[in-house]
């Protein structure tokens, strides 16, 4: 009896999960426009030709879908224009442009995923204003959040993996990106063209492919690059014509490459640990930058105990030209022969890049108590060991 209440349990069962877990077709585009909502209550949606979603107007509202797109389909999964939209809780296997958000202003893009084929990007933002994306997930696209134009975008907590670029940037002004998580792309983030654009408090590692680059500036002007763990690339930051870049307080360990310059100006390179890297950092035509308080391994000597050596840092530019040239060369990074060859062919002053002030990292203890301090320290862990109540097992 027990048996056949269980079979007859499972037989109601099985139709009830197969109903709601089967997709519904999108036979043409569901368009929510001001001030509607859509509640989609975790069903899918599958469309193939043209969008699942058009959103636009003002103040609309899409949460808790599913997006699956017919394989080979270049349109967008979601299309957004309008103003003050919220997109919450969406799910995306996309074939084409994942999310496209395009003459908008203040769009909220929360716990967003989008799981692409490579072939074109996750979230796009074009000619738009004021977004903001918390949490958003990308994975297996060609870039996985690109940002075209536009101004005074936020980005908070993005995951992206498996992608050409993390995060690609064409020209925006005043954009923050906090907390990012870019790992296994062919470069982390590509900062090109932008002006005043905030990276903080990232984890950028492990790129693969022959640049395998954390992060790359471009013609990027007035960047601040803080507390960021970059480890794992071959080259952890490449900087070139690039102008006003504030690097501080980041950890660059790890890589083929901590930093490599080219034509960059103005620079602040400030309390950055570069311990390591096979090379701390190669540079060429890069000039009138401030460079101080960074680790970078090698000889350090501190005589006054300030936690600065006295020995400055100094990194030359022939071995960024010979590898610029003979990129074969990099295999040979911290060999002897090419240290003597940097000793030897040294370049001017003005054209090194040189820590006057570089942080010590050995670790060092010292002793600020008295012998009276000492003594009782051993009396009282001599009472706590022969003091101690003793029950021996009869």
């Amino acid at each position: 009896m027990k048996r056949l209440l269980i079979f007859i349990l499972f037989m109601c069962w099985m139709p009830h999960a197969n109903a709601e877990g089967a997709s519904i077709p999108v036979t043409e585009p569901i368009v929510i426009e001001s001030n509607n909502s859509f509640d989609g209550a975790g069903k899918t949606y599958t469309s193939c030709g043209h969008p699942a979603f058009i959103i636009k107007g003002t103040g609309a509202v899409l949460e808790r879908v599913s997006i699956q797109q017919c394989e080979g389909d270049e349109a967008p999964a979601i299309q957004v224009s309008g103003l003050g939209h919220q997109l919450l809780d969406v799910s995306i296997e996309s074939s084409g442009t994942g999310l496209l958000i395009e003459d908008s202003y203040g769009v909220r893009v929360i716990r967003t995923a989008v799981y692409g084929n490579g072939q074109a990007d996750g979230v796009v933002l074009l000619n738009s204003e004021a977004a903001e994306l918390k949490g958003v997930v990308v994975k297996g696209v060609r870039d996985g959040i690109y940002i075209e134009n536009g101004s005074q975008h936020t980005i908070v907590r993005p995951v992206v993996s498996h992608s050409r670029y993390g995060i690609h940037l064409m020209f925006p002004t005043d954009l923050v990106i906090s907390v990012p998580e870019l790992h296994h792309n062919l470069t982390g983030a590509m900062i090109m063209g932008t002006n005043r654009v905030v990276f903080k408090n990232g984890n950028v590692h492990d790129q693969f492919g022959g640049t395998a680059t954390g992060l790359m500036l471009y013609e990027a002007v007035d960047t601040t690059i803080e507390m960021t763990n970059i480890y794992g690339n071959h080259i952890g930051l490449y900087a070139e014509q690039s102008e006003g870049t504030i690097l501080e307080r980041n950890a660059i360990n790890g890589n083929d490459i901590g930093f490599q310059l080219k034509q960059a100006t103005g620079m602040m390179i400030l309390q950055n640990n570069l311990l390591g890297n096979r090379e701390s950092v190669t540079m060429v035509e890069s000039y009138e930058n401030i460079v101080q308080g960074n680790v970078w391994g090698g000889t350090t000597l501190d005589l006054d105990r300030d936690g600065y050596s006295e020995i400055p840092f100094r990194t030359d530019p022939y071995l960024f030209l010979l590898t610029d040239s003979y990129e074969a060369f990099e295999l040979l990074y911290g060999s002897p022969g090419l240290l003597l060859l940097e000793n030897i062919l040294r370049s001017p002053e003005d054209l090194s890049l040189t820590d006057i002030t570089p942080q010590t990292y050995s670790a060092t203890w010292r002793w600020n108590g008295s012998i009276w301090s000492l003594g009782s320290i051993i009396l009282f862990i001599m009472i706590w060991i022969f003091g101690r109540k003793r029950h021996e097992i009869v």
